[in-house]
């Protein structure tokens, strides 16, 4: 092979490993990497799980005529990186797995979580649903204050429900009804009934 046909054939042949820069990226997932002068497209292999960026040095290698994108070394952004992978994702640890961050953010479609039991700490929690949903077999919740402001509050007890309260203050803007087979009304001290109409029977 002549010196001329050499250099050809070298221009031609891909690194076996080499670094490079990502020039471009394509909706399949591959992209271009500047390396030693000429872009190679390159497939990005499964184990490079963080999704390189433009500008971005990675590590390239060619098997069976397959030029692979096998690692990010340097990111251009060093603040920003993208976990992604084309399909499932299962994280699995026999020990404990811990998430730290300034800030956490989730998006899905549907969600489904199970854990036997768990304890949440924080100052703050809002949430605003459409609907809400919560079946059990005892609720417990103690709190300093309370306050419930709805249109519409529909309330069964199937057995007892009891009151007790240091002073009980009802009020309707128009109407208050108490139906029972027997009602009882009893005070130690004052029993007031006050209205422009006492009917009685």
């Amino acid at each position: 092979m002549s010196r001329i046909n050499h250099k050809l054939a070298q221009a031609v042949i891909p690194p076996m490993h080499a670094s490079g820069t990502v020039t471009h990226c394509f909706a399949d997932g591959s992209m271009t990497v500047e390396c030693e002068g000429r872009g190679w497209h390159c497939r990005r292999a499964v184990s490079c799980v963080i999704a390189p960026q433009l500008g971005d040095t990675v590590l390239i290698s060619c098997v069976d005529n397959q030029v692979w994108l096998l690692a990010l070394l340097e990111r251009m952004d060093p603040l920003q990186a993208e976990l992604s992978v084309p399909g499932d994702l299962h994280i699995h640890s026999t020990g404990e797995l811990s998430l730290s961050g300034e800030a956490l953010r989730v998006n899905a479609e549907q969600g489904d979580c199970h854990i036997s039991e768990m304890k949440y700490s924080g100052d703050k929690l809002s949430a605003w649903v459409s609907l809400s949903r919560v079946v059990g077999k005892r609720a417990e919740s103690v709190w300093q204050t309370v306050t419930q402001i709805s249109h519409n509050l529909l309330r069964t007890t199937r057995q007892t429900e009891q009151v007790r309260a240091g002073q009980l203050d009802i009020k309707a803007e128009d109407y208050v009804r108490l139906h029972a087979h027997n009602t009882v009304i009893t005070s130690k001290a004052i029993t007031k009934v006050d209205s422009e109409q006492i009917h009685m029977g």
